[in-house]
């Protein structure tokens, strides 16, 4: 192509020391821009889906493992992958072997951009960032600008490939990487600890990667150093997932180890039989990559992945028993464990009674939420957000396991008073579990004004700390009148529920009045969800006083 030998002769020429190590660091930053571009704008793509399709399709170790592969070859990157999923176990959104499921299916997912590099469509670099930057500068729908953003970020990882391998190309003809190559062909650890040091530094196997199939196609690279420095970065691509979860709780610094193991595991594995599998390997390319050495490297990596992978799903209650070893997490006791099924038929009162532990816990959960949902409100600091989203998922486990256990209990026979008391526990499950819905509705609101730079007015911001504290009185008000049956509390409650709804009303009225007079933007609409959303949690509340006041108080709004 005209395009191409046009920058080989005129551009990809370098010649001197200085010039190689430019067109090095410089294709390498191309590379990895593009890749960070590509990366960001599919998650952009996706939305909070990424997280949520995560959270919710990894019940079985398969469905896991294709949820990773989903997930990575979206994001391409199986560090961005690991990274959410440490957040999840962070904000108590998943289980470790949830999460060595994803990781696994991570380790496949990544394989993809070596595949691609093997395509060698390299060629086109430059017209996809045309095209690419034509879809961002010239539309206005933001899916179309978001895939414009894609394509230029996929021909920079391409352009910069092309950069690096001519900087490549004069290097290994040099003597001295001969030299190197000869000694490591003749000692694979030091090409695997050569690719774990490269990987550790860049922050990217795909990177590594792309760039060892570029040398090995120069055949100045033997395959089998290329297959050392292959696995080694694979041990060296946890690093990410490792520096990530320090911020994290225990079970987070559990999913980082479990990338590490994985591919460490992997890796001894393949040491144990590097010499048949270099030779499948060279009798592969022989059969059908001749002409693409590129591809080797891809297909070399693919199955290394899927291997390890095959083997290890196995033995997934065998690796959290190994890192529930290394990484011990003490067990925080709570009332779910007196939930005890023979209670269901020996004696529906003590069950009764277990369960309304489980819903007292839940409650006092509930005001925590909101709580930290306020401490949001007021510091944008993520602690908070993922805090809230820990909550969230204890609430909810609260709610799948205090409800299934009440659905099993029969009352049928036996006195009318069990048979409401085991209805109005239910109507208190709903309404905690509503209660944290609403807290995450808050934090989102939050999230969204802090990424869109809105800020609130300072008399807005005192309504709704005011609001705020009103709402969080209620909801103490309403796990103290369950916990005790008080009908006091309750009665307090609706009067409270009053003052709740007139102030809602009160600071609605004025920020329309404020839109209206021209002192506040449309931007500001979030307040009003705000507020809608605290007015809502009071209504939960009040729905547990009124049980409280009259046990038969069943239908309810």
């Amino acid at each position: 192509m005209f395009l191409v030998s046009f920058f080989e002769s005129k551009v990809f020429n370098p010649t001197t020391t200085l010039e190689i190590a430019f067109f090095i660091f410089g294709g390498l930053g191309l590379f990895l821009f593009g890749l960070s571009q590509m990366s960001d704008s599919l998650k952009n793509i996706a939305g909070n889906r990424l997280r949520g399709v995560i959270e919710k399709t990894t019940n079985t170790p398969i469905k896991a493992v294709l949820t990773g592969i989903i997930m990575t070859v979206l994001m391409q990157s199986s560090s961005g992958t690991t990274v959410i999923v440490i957040s999840l176990i962070t904000a108590g959104l998943m289980t470790l072997p949830q999460a060595i499921g994803v990781i696994m299916g991570s380790n496949i997912g990544t394989t993809v951009t070596a595949f691609i590099v093997g395509l060698k469509i390299e060629q086109l670099a430059l017209p996809i960032i045309g095209v690419g930057a034509l879809m961002v500068f010239f539309f206005t729908k933001r899916k179309v600008k978001l895939l414009g953003h894609v394509l230029v970020g996929f021909g920079m990882l391409f352009f910069g490939l092309q950069v690096m391998g001519s900087a490549f190309g004069v290097i290994t003809i040099k003597p001295w990487f001969v030299t190197i190559m000869n000694s490591m062909e003749s000692n694979v650890a030091f090409s695997i600890l050569t690719g774990t040091f490269l990987t550790a530094i860049v922050q990217s196997s795909s990177a590594v990667i792309g760039v060892l199939q570029g040398l090995y196609e120069t055949g100045q690279v033997p395959i089998a150093v290329s297959l050392g420095i292959l696995l080694g970065s694979n041990i060296g691509t946890t690093i990410t997932a490792m520096l990530a979860s320090f911020g994290g709780n225990r079970q987070a610094k559990q999913a980082a180890l479990s990338h590490l193991l994985f591919n460490f595991f992997g890796t001894i594995l393949f040491l144990l039989i590097f010499g048949p599998f270099t030779n499948l390997i060279s009798l592969i390319e022989a059969r059908f990559f001749e002409p693409n050495a590129k591809m080797t490297i891809a297909v070399a990596h693919i199955f290394f992945n899927v291997l390890t992978t095959f083997i290890l799903l196995f033995f997934i209650k065998q690796q959290v028993w190994l890192i529930n070893k290394i990484l011990p997490i003490k067990s925080v006791s709570t009332a779910l464990g007196n939930l005890n099924e023979d209670l269901l038929r020996t004696s529906p009162v003590l069950a009764l009674s277990a369960s309304k532990k489980c819903i007292v816990e839940m409650g006092w959960l509930t005001k925590e939420i909101i709580v930290q949902a306020q401490n949001y409100f007021n510091d944008d600091n993520e602690q908070y957000y993922e805090k809230c989203l820990q909550l969230e998922n204890l609430i909810d486990t609260y709610d799948h396991e205090v409800h299934d256990y009440l659905i099993q209990l029969r009352t049928d026979n036996l006195d009318a008073h069990l048979g409401i008391n085991q209805a109005i526990y239910m109507d208190a499950i709903r309404d905690f579990e509503r209660i944290g819905d609403h807290a995450i509705n808050l934090i989102e609101f939050f999230k969204s004004r802090y990424q869109t730079n809105v800020k609130t007015p300072e008399s807005f911001a005192d309504n709704i700390n005011y609001y705020f504290a009103k709402v969080i009185e209620q909801t103490d008000a309403a796990v103290r009148a369950f916990d005790s049956k008080d009908v006091n509390i309750a009665k307090q409650m609706l009067v409270l529920e009053e003052e709740i709804d007139t102030l809602e009303r009160k600071y609605r009225n004025q920020q329309l009045a404020l839109i209206g007079d021209g002192n506040l933007t449309l931007d500001g609409i979030h307040i009003v969800d705000i507020l809608s959303n605290l007015e809502r949690i009071g209504d939960h509340c009040v729905n547990i006083a009124q049980n409280v006041i009259d046990p038969h108080y069943i239908n309810r709004t």
